[in-house]
């Protein structure tokens, strides 16, 4: 979390129009939120059977640190008994069996994913009619690999963005998850909050979760001194 003051336009929000969220579990995974930003991601992972079939073979969600993809992902490893990988610079190709689900996270041209490596861990998944989810900061047209082969084919796939949420989400969201804690915050707290926090879902939970165990240790309600103690720790 960031304590780097970030301006907030006000007059943009208004509590009888905060956005109709979805907020819920997705599949047994808690404080997830659903929303325009995220939506098409959301469907993607969800769809098990197509995965599980291999009707998709190879799919990528791409966006900001902090929008929800890993948290997407565990969702997806979840549910598919898909292995996780962070690098394929030591991973042995061997090992790969027949409807083999992978995650690969971090994905981008690096050391860690050298491009015919890259080339030959997508074939060989494919040829045993295993399915990889990508998971990477950047869009698939926004890779130069080495090889105009594998540009191609990453580019090719299906590809679906995670948007960085805006203030007048984070502010519906953080309404919503404050109320459900019982740990109710005035406009001014929200906005104090919104201003200092990093634009993410997740940082927003941690916050909200500290608040909420801080005031009940303490046994106060939530004021400035007591949000500014959370952001010092």
């Amino acid at each position: 979390m960031s304590s780097k003051i970030r301006k907030i336009n006000k007059v943009s929000f208004n509590k009888q129009l905060i956005l109709p969220l979805s907020f819920k579990s997705v599949k047994n995974k808690e404080n997830f939120i659903i929303s325009s930003s995220n939506d098409s991601a959301v469907k993607l992972v969800e769809n098990f059977n197509y995965w599980q079939k291999n009707t998709i073979s190879a799919a990528i969600i791409f966006g900001p640190k902090g929008s929800g993809k890993t948290h997407l992902s565990s969702i997806f490893r979840d549910n598919n008994n898909s292995i996780y990988l962070e690098s394929l610079s030591s991973f042995n190709l061997d090992t790969i069996k027949k409807g083999n689900i992978f995650v690969v996270d971090n994905f981008h041209p690096c050391k860690f994913y050298p491009s015919e490596l890259v080339m030959h861990f997508f074939n060989r998944v494919l040829n045993f009619d295993g399915s990889i989810l990508f998971l990477s900061r950047f869009s698939p047209h926004d890779m130069n690999w080495d090889l105009e082969d594998l540009n191609s084919r990453i580019r090719s796939i299906i590809s679906s963005e995670i948007n960085e949420p805006d203030d007048v989400l984070l502010y519906s969201f953080m309404v919503k998850y404050s109320n459900d804690k019982k740990l109710f915050l005035s406009d001014n707290h929200i906005f104090y909050i919104l201003e200092r926090v990093e634009r993410s879902f997740e940082n927003i939970i941690k916050i909200i979760d500290k608040l909420d165990a801080y005031t009940l240790e303490i046994k106060e309600k939530v004021n400035y001194k007591i949000i500014r103690t959370i952001f010092e720790s």
